[in-house]
């Protein structure tokens, strides 16, 4: 139950375990099970990733890969300050603290999101399971806009042992003023930019039905969260020799599968357009516009622009530039590029290019498809290991 006042603080009970606590396992598997009942998530692809995300398999999977020859702890309370423009940052984040063997206090989006509406319900049910009550009377979720009400993160922050913030520079150094106890840490999530990565050699030489497949791959990682996640690619980079009939058929596909696959609704009409004159009169730096009705943006981007950082799309507007190899690209990755979604190119590729360019951005580069895939090691930080405490025995 999301909590309207603070008072639960003053009884609040810290319950600290080991990370990947059994109980904390079973809690999010059936947790998992709960959002597949609802026939309503599977409507939301992000719903979709959450349940596989927090099911047995891919937890186990998580758990076996975490190496660790230390005695771990929780390290207490954690305070998840969550955006309010992603409907379900809050529950990965949530988990995060969770599985790290912490108690939680998570402040939630305070929009009426759909599936913020179906996670909560969702997560009640399980906590009114018998064997979960230890872990209904320490982790609490907290409504609230933090910007019309301070005294609400003074208040939690004032009794965090770690905190977890997310959201713009300006939000995050905001927060970041206000007062902790002294072994407080803070893992802050600031605003990040991504992109896509295509070789267009490769892309001449596979079948239609295979180059179909990434491009509704493509589809997902972008038009999933409107493209408001920092993991939700903006720019396209096309890296060889271009073939024009590879690039617009590439482009149409999306914009058809936009058409089957995506609810546009007046506000994602209004937000779109909204976006694409600001962008064209606030930065003149586009040689060409091309418009697949409501459905789909593409803006050509002129070759002496280098910094990318600032321009954003929405619900499914792109920009894109031609590349002559994989090594011009460290001119557009900077200390705010995340993620890198790609198709064509290898491991090694990546590695030279970071390595010998100095590249202090790009904390994920994987394969287009797997973009707004949710990992415990997220923007360079090892989560658990972070969020837990070492006692030496």
């Amino acid at each position: 139950m999301i909590q309207a006042k603070l008072k639960f603080i003053k009884n609040l009970k810290i319950n600290v375990n080991k990370p990947f606590n059994l109980k904390v396992l079973n809690f999010l598997k059936d947790f998992s099970q709960e959002i597949k009942k609802d026939k309503v998530s599977y409507k939301y692809p992000n719903l979709v990733y959450l349940m596989l995300w927090c099911s047995k398999n891919n937890i186990k999977k998580i758990k076996d890969s975490f190496h660790d020859h230390e005695f771990r702890l929780g390290r207490g309370l954690v305070f998840h300050i969550c955006p309010n423009n992603v409907p379900v940052n809050f529950i990965y984040s949530f988990f995060l603290g969770l599985l790290s063997g912490n108690s939680n206090i998570v402040k939630v989006p305070s929009k009426d999101f759909v599936e913020k509406k179906i996670i909560i319900k969702s997560l009640n049910k399980v906590f009114l399971k018998k064997k979960y009550l230890c872990l209904k009377k320490s982790n609490f979720f907290i409504e609230y806009d933090h910007r019309a009400d301070p005294e609400k993160t003074k208040i939690v922050s004032s009794s965090s042992d770690a905190r977890i913030i997310w959201g713009g520079d300006e939000t995050i150094n905001q927060i970041k003023k206000i007062w902790t106890p002294e072994r407080c840490i803070d893992l802050c999530f600031s605003d990040r930019y991504s992109l896509s990565v295509l070789n267009s050699n490769k892309l001449k030489n596979i079948k239609k039905e295979k180059l179909n497949i990434i491009i509704k791959k493509f589809f997902y990682d972008s038009y999933t969260m409107n493209q408001m996640a920092c993991n939700s690619p903006h720019f396209v980079f096309w890296v060889g020799s271009m073939d024009k009939k590879i690039k617009d058929y590439f482009w149409k596909k999306l914009s058809l599968i936009a058409k089957e696959k995506f609810r546009f609704d007046e506000i994602h009409v209004m937000d779109k357009f909204s976006n694409l004159v600001e962008n064209v009169i606030d930065k003149p730096i586009f040689k060409k516009v091309k418009m697949y009705k409501n459905r789909l943006y593409v803006l050509d981007v002129k070759k002496d622009h280098l910094n990318i950082e600032n321009i954003r799309g929405v619900n499914g507007t792109f920009f894109q530039k031609n590349l002559k190899n994989l090594n011009f690209l460290a001119k557009y990755v900077n200390k705010k590029c995340q993620t890198i979604t790609y198709f064509g190119f290898d491991e090694k590729n990546f590695k030279s290019l970071l390595t010998k360019n100095n590249l202090l951005g790009a904390d994920r580069i994987v394969k287009i498809g797997d973009g707004l895939n949710f990992d415990v090691n997220w923007d360079g930080y090892d989560t658990i290991r972070i969020l837990s405490r070492i006692v030496t025995l």
